[in-house]
């Protein structure tokens, strides 16, 4: 019997536990990633008010695999038979997928390896906004806007503004859906400030003392300020490459089969948020990706050409769901006019968001995905 071939998978991340955990029988399969433990980033944000959910949502690496292996390290160097490790480890691989994301500012995001570092972190902000009076959150993006819900819920009690540089939150996403979430954030009590920045706050800080000043001039009365301005790539890896090339945004470009050096290194394939597929950096454009590298990387293991196999294509209207707490919500969804309209009225738009991932942000089925058992009093 002929031995498989062998895969390596470089980041422990949504689309790298998924090819890794859709190959595990198909190919000999290896991780690597530095942190003990997957943190389901979503949920990270409402476990600032509902500690308990931490812990459901920091899934342990145990269960992925049956067949395949996790190594706790982190990849030094890429070459064409594989990769070295920070250790001097070498790992052999026919084929590579690098999937180290993006990083966010702590506690939404961790990069560090030690995980103690990651939940110290939450733990402490988590009390700062148990105990703070007014909190302004940069950046009505997803994360700002569904952590000015959840805040908003669970602290009726607290002052909470979100400060959007746009006319309306989720500016890349349709109109409509901005306004549904700004008729709910104004429902919960939130003070949504348009058309404004600040300016003394820049995208990885972590979380700062009052006051909050803005753009025009205003000063915000805030003894907590929040900074919610989006992720950034995690690209140091590939782009070490000569041959591989980063966009305006800095992420990796690649070619239709999402190969970011297919002369220097064919067997070399990218995905999720380092990448530049056309997706935006989300979940939804990363559930896109994994059975697509899963296809792609079966077919080119049982001796297919890469180049003559179809080429990904990104989402053409991806839908979006907006929790904001866990019984508000909106939602924007690739269906005919009524229907995905219905994901942004009043009473439909509610539940749907909330049955969708308002009611457990998907703790659930990534526990279940990395072969965790559920925890007891766990909603997931």
């Amino acid at each position: 019997m002929a031995s498989r071939q062998k895969l390596l998978v470089v980041g422990g991340g949504y689309v790298g536990c998924d090819v890794a955990r859709r190959l595990d029988r198909v190919m000999d399969v290896t991780l690597v990633e530095p942190k003990p433990a997957f943190l389901h980033a979503p949920a990270m944000i409402r476990a600032l008010v509902e500690p308990d959910l931490l812990a459901a949502a920091t899934i342990p690496y145990d269960g992925l695999l049956r067949e395949g292996r996790v190594i706790r390290g982190r990849v030094a160097a890429l070459h064409s038979e594989g990769a070295t490790l920070e250790d001097g480890t070498e790992i052999s691989s026919d084929f590579t997928l690098v999937a180290t994301g993006s990083s966010y500012n702590l506690p939404f995001k961790s990069s560090a390896e030690d995980l103690e570092v990651f939940l110290d972190a939450h733990r402490t902000l988590a009390e700062r906004i148990a105990q703070a009076r007014h909190i302004a959150i940069v950046g009505a993006g997803p994360v700002g806007t569904e952590l000015a819900g959840e805040i908003a819920t669970a602290r009726p009690d607290a002052h909470v503004t979100l400060i959007a540089a746009a006319p309306l939150p989720m500016p890349d996403q349709p109109a409509r859906l901005g306004r549904a979430l700004m008729n709910r954030l104004n429902r919960l009590g939130v003070k949504v400030i348009t058309h404004r920045t600040a300016p003394g706050i820049a995208a990885g800080m972590d979380a700062q003392d009052g006051p909050l000043g803005l753009s025009d001039g205003q000063d915000v009365a805030a003894d907590l300020v929040l900074p919610a301005l989006g992720a950034m790539p995690c690209t140091d890896l590939l782009s070490a490459l000569p041959s591989v090339r980063l966009d305006s945004a800095g992420r990796v470009m690649t070619d239709p089969y999402l190969r970011p050096a297919p002369g220097a290194l064919p067997g070399l394939f990218t995905g999720g948020d380092m990448a530049a597929t056309g997706d935006a950096m989300t979940i939804v454009g990363i559930l896109r990706q994994g059975p697509y590298l899963s296809k792609i990387l079966r077919a080119a293991a049982g001796g297919k050409r890469v180049d003559v196999l179809t080429p990904y294509r990104p989402w053409r209207d991806a839908p979006m769901l907006v929790p904001v707490g866990p019984r508000l919500g909106a939602s924007h969804l690739p269906l005919p006019g009524p229907l995905a309209l219905a994901g942004t009225m009043r009473g439909p738009g509610d539940r749907l968001t909330r049955l969708a991932k308002g009611r457990d942000l998907f703790v659930g089925k990534y526990r279940r995905q990395l072969g965790a058992q559920r925890l007891k009093g766990s909603r997931g």
